[in-house]
């Protein structure tokens, strides 16, 4: 763990080291090489978004183990989002919550209840100083990444899968026969910076295809995080995003 992200994540997630855990099993994809396709972007759009036009909002709990070079935690996380706002809790191996991430389009708020400390920030230092911002991002947005046609700048293919390449530097690989999401890679600038998702133990819930298992690896592929889904509710009736901090408590502004 880097001594910028220490400073947040360990009094806030009190996380245990589990040096002796045997690792998650990593998710393995052979992508092949690729030529350009020559499908319309409108069309593959339309066929991508059909399987997720009606993905709105999650609620669900996940298993999370973060592994950085000397230090591997676990803990366990549910997660509330839509399209707008997302809310974490965070809780350690010995299911005490260290804390609450809340995010919208223009901030993040991180609760510490453990030291009762609230901090508020913009994206861009969410991102410098916890976790990269992967803790921080909205899990609809991982795994929706592609929200326009005229996002895509352009399209390859081979017999397995498509290659979308997006205007914001992303790069994602979708399986051509359900047009699954099988991979994401996003433009990062330090060697730590978590830049790569991979999808898979995919299951069809309420028509949707949802993955069960995310690997997130830093550029360097020396740090990684395992998402693990337990249990996931597709477009529930409602959804609190209000993470309940106290009234005598101060939002600190970073």
């Amino acid at each position: 763990m880097t001594a910028r992200t220490a400073h947040f994540i360990v009094p806030l997630l009190i996380m245990v080291a589990l040096s002796s855990c045997a690792p998650p099993e990593p998710i393995m994809l052979e992508t092949g090489t690729f030529e350009p396709s020559e499908m319309d972007k409108e069309l593959f759009y339309d066929r991508y978004a059909e399987t997720r036009q009606n993905l709105h909002s999650l609620n669900g709990r996940a298993s999370v183990q973060v592994s950085e070079p000397g230090n591997t935690e676990r803990l366990t996380v549910t997660f509330r989002s839509d399209r707008s706002e997302s809310l974490l809790l965070i809780r350690n191996n010995l299911g005490m919550e260290g804390g609450r991430i809340y995010s919208n389009p223009d901030s993040v708020i991180i609760y510490n209840r453990l030291e009762n400390q609230v901090h508020k920030m913009s994206h861009d230092d969410a991102a410098w100083f916890y976790l990269n911002g992967i803790t921080a991002l909205n899990l609809i947005r991982i795994l929706h990444p592609i929200t326009d046609p005229d996002d895509i700048t352009a399209l390859h293919e081979n017999d397995e899968f498509f290659l979308v390449e997006t205007a914001n530097g992303e790069r994602h690989y979708v399986e051509r026969a359900h047009y699954r999401l099988m991979r994401s890679e996003r433009e990062v600038f330090q060697p730590e910076a978590y830049s790569t998702f991979l999808f898979d133990n995919h299951a069809e819930i309420n028509g949707l295809q949802m993955p069960g298992r995310i690997q997130i690896l830093s550029s360097d592929e020396k740090s990684n995080i395992f998402f693990v889904i337990r249990s996931l509710d597709v477009n529930p009736a409602t959804l609190d995003f209000d993470p309940e901090i106290p009234d005598d408590l101060d939002i600190r502004r970073l």
